[in-house]
């Protein structure tokens, strides 16, 4: 494919002031901010932009405005604050100044609260670049609000049924938002239904990455004890059975229709090789024709190799340098949850997100391939994790039956998670069951050795808890 228009850096866009509204609705929003941290009654995370909207609700595009290069949005099911924490990195490490919903709040409060932070309290901001992590069903709203210079999809899997509905679904609810900015895009080759997306584009406001090649150590076990169906199957734009050359996890992989003309695209950038271990990705990519030294990525699973993918790809397109992506690794640290090793009472930790039964999957490959592990798994049921908890089923929860020790369920939904547990064919005597959170999560600290990795598997509101606590400490 011919090389995707690239921006022209050196141009920034004209200043416009706020007015008196805004400047109240920012400081309602700071103050709000404040109070919240003083008294520790929250993250903070989205409040602040509730509050200031209900002064201005024109507040968010009014922001948005302000950005003097470009706004990136990124949004699809799994991969969105790992990626937009990647690409800020990027663009930091160049002397950027940034703005980026780095906690994962990305309704459209929550954006509102990630731009006001930056702004001064006559509504000015001054950054060079946004780069906005989005819900998928809020990207109509927000794509109203902000104009998006590139949108990034990253996949699309089943999620929050009672809120996204089906794939199609949620692949509409991105696809107006698209239409609604339009800016440029950038898509996941590898995921049909993402791909689909770009079928009704112009071909010279798309831009495609992807992966060619994964090589597996033998630790990482990639046959699951139970039948884990592929969730797209068919073609999305005829229904006719899409042919598969590679699968490279979920419905990921390379494909063609037999029926119709949709197929895989060339990706603009690509991974030629991503090496996989239980802690890292060492990650052969290029850009166009351009090869690029390999990369260490230091966090786990083919899924965050991905992530990466995405970011490389937003971040060529904004002409950073692949050198200065590589340069930023050294330094990036993940975003809380995602993948976060940290130590509690001198016990190693590792924080990983689970919210579906393909991200999920991917998770448990990074557990069971490490012989000294122990686990606690914390199941919430609130409007933010999705009310629905029937993934729990769809996951593969069968390869923990092999658990060397026992393994705590925790959250509102505790009970649910052993039972599941159970019908994975783990013991019963194995299962401890804590409904309180922060109680289970010290608790399996205190059993974990100090030659062992406590890994924590949170669904969005649990992480929440966890992180809140852990910042009182």
């Amino acid at each position: 494919m011919a090389n995707p228009v690239l921006p022209q850096q050196s141009q920034t866009r004209p200043m416009t002031g706020t007015g008196l509204k805004a400047a109240l609705a920012v400081a309602a929003g700071k103050l709000s901010a404040q109070l919240i941290k003083v008294f520790k009654i929250g993250s903070g995370t989205s409040l602040p932009g509730k509050v200031a909207l209900k002064v201005d609700a024109d507040l968010l595009q009014k922001l948005g405005r302000q950005v003097r290069h470009k706004s990136v949005a990124i949004t699809g099911t799994n991969g969105k604050s790992t990626t937009s924490g990647l690409l800020s990195s990027f663009l930091e490490n160049g002397g950027f100044k940034i703005a980026n919903n780095q906690l994962g709040a990305n309704m459209f409060p929550g954006i509102t609260a990630a731009l006001l932070q930056k702004s001064n309290l006559n509504g000015n901001l001054a950054v060079d670049y946004a780069v906005i992590e989005v819900d998928e069903a809020s990207m109509p709203a927000v794509s109203k609000a902000i104009k998006q210079d590139l949108t990034l999809v990253t996949n699309l899997f089943r999620d929050q049924l009672d809120r996204y509905g089906e794939l199609d679904t949620t692949a509409k609810m991105i696809r107006k938002g698209i239409e609604q900015s339009g800016g440029m895009v950038a898509l996941n080759a590898d995921d049909p239904m993402v791909t689909s997306i770009g079928a009704s584009l112009p071909a010279d406001r798309v831009i495609y990455y992807g992966v060619e090649f994964v090589n597996y150590p033998a630790a990482i076990d990639l046959d699951f004890p139970v039948g884990f169906p592929h969730e797209v199957t068919d073609c999305p734009l005829c229904q006719a059975p899409l042919q598969y050359s590679k699968i490279l996890y979920g419905h990921l992989g390379h494909y063609a229709c037999p029926a119709c003309d949709f197929k895989r695209p060339v990706p603009w950038v690509s991974a030629d090789q991503i090496d996989v271990s239980a802690t890292q990705s060492r990650i052969t990519f290029r850009v166009g024709e351009q090869s690029v030294s390999p990369v260490t990525l230091q966090l786990p699973g083919l899924f965050n190799a991905y992530n990466f993918m995405a970011a490389a790809t937003a971040g060529a397109w904004l002409e950073v340098p692949p050198e200065r992506m590589g340069d930023s690794l050294q330094s990036y640290h993940s975003i809380f949850g995602r993948a976060e090793k940290k130590q509690i009472h001198g016990k190693n930790i590792m924080i990983l997100l689970i919210k579906n039964p393909v991200g999920a999957a991917e998770v448990l490959k990074v557990v069971t391939a490490d012989p000294k592990r122990r686990l606690v798994i914390l199941i919430n049921d609130n409007y933010a994790d999705g009310r629905d908890i029937s993934w729990l089923w769809d996951a593969p929860f069968e390869l923990l039956a092999q658990m060397p020790n026992p393994i705590t369920v925790s959250g509102h939904r505790a009970e649910d998670m052993a039972v599941r547990l159970r019908y994975a064919g783990i013991p019963a005597e194995q299962i401890k069951i804590q409904p309180e959170v922060m109680t289970a999560l010290y608790d399996a600290v205190d059993q974990t050795h100090a030659d062992e990795t406590l890994y924590v598997l949170p669904t969005y509101t649990a992480l929440l808890q966890i992180s809140q606590a852990l910042k009182s400490r």
